[in-house]
């Protein structure tokens, strides 16, 4: 006669969440990561103007030395892809293979670092090497609305108290996708549990397409959210920020989040 209940919630309140001062170590953690995007692209840029542009795995490296020099660690190395790699959300560049990032390359970033025992930052930037063209500025533009519905929701709802759950905002973020003609090639959830322990946590996930998540977003749990468009053998677009949810608001990092393409 017994009722078999889910065990999320417990997980939610027990084991996923913030406390103050590791909110704060996120903070801190994001900013450092987005500065260090920033002259990622600033070197990939410069380099290109060159004989010896950079490759991938070249400026993966740089990355994870300024991660080092600035004393955050991270699970793995981060993902630098350029045009058609960007396209494989998981693509990881190599040294046995070789990619150089060269003049009007779309180029992805995601990077994500932490402070000993602090919680993680989790970013993905965007830029091109030269103008964009205007197929990169059509699937760059989608993309970031659906992030930003994703965040639109949040933003609308908390300071409310109704209940939100990660299933409706990945929602939001793929109904964006959808209606620009690019459902299809939004391949992954909109995003995942950064919990008090692990990148990918085990708290709700942003979450309709995988899975259904149903688990509510309450206060002291964070996330990712990073929709993204990937045009097999020709670009990849992926914009990622990662949320807090606060009693009363959702906090958003970096502060100074991607609006517009890096052009370098």
């Amino acid at each position: 006669g017994a009722e078999v209940v889910s065990s999320g919630a417990l997980v939610s309140r027990f084991y996923a969440m913030w406390t103050d001062t590791q909110l704060a170590s996120h903070r801190r953690a994001a900013e450092i990561v987005a500065a260090t995007a920033y002259q990622a692209f600033e070197i990939a840029g410069a380099r290109s103007l060159t004989q010896e542009p950079i490759a991938e795995h070249e400026l993966q490296q740089w990355i994870a030395d300024r991660f080092a020099a600035s004393s955050l660690e991270f699970e793995h190395d981060p993902i630098v892809a350029a045009s058609e790699n960007a396209a494989n959300p998981h693509y990881a560049p190599s040294a046995q293979r070789p990619r150089t990032i060269r003049r009007g390359d779309l180029l992805l970033i995601d990077l994500w670092a932490r402070e000993p025992d602090g919680i993680y930052a989790d970013q993905t930037w965007m830029g091109s090497l030269g103008e964009p063209t205007p197929r990169m500025l059509e699937v760059w533009t989608a993309v970031r609305d659906a992030r930003d519905a994703a965040i639109a929701l949040l933003r609308e709802k908390i300071p409310t108290g109704a209940a939100v759950r990660g299933a409706e905002v990945d929602d939001a973020a793929r109904d964006v996708l959808t209606k620009r003609g690019f459902g299809k090639e939004f391949t992954h959830r909109t995003g995942h549990s950064i919990d008090s322990r692990q990148l990918h946590g085990a708290g709700p996930h942003i979450d309709n397409f995988e899975s259904r998540e149903v688990r509510e977003l309450i206060p002291g749990l964070g996330f990712s959210i990073e929709p993204g468009a990937y045009l097999s053998g020709e670009i990849g677009v992926r914009a990622e920020v990662n949320a807090f949810i606060a009693p009363g608001e959702v906090i958003i990092t970096p502060d100074d989040y991607q609006h517009d393409l890096i052009v370098v």
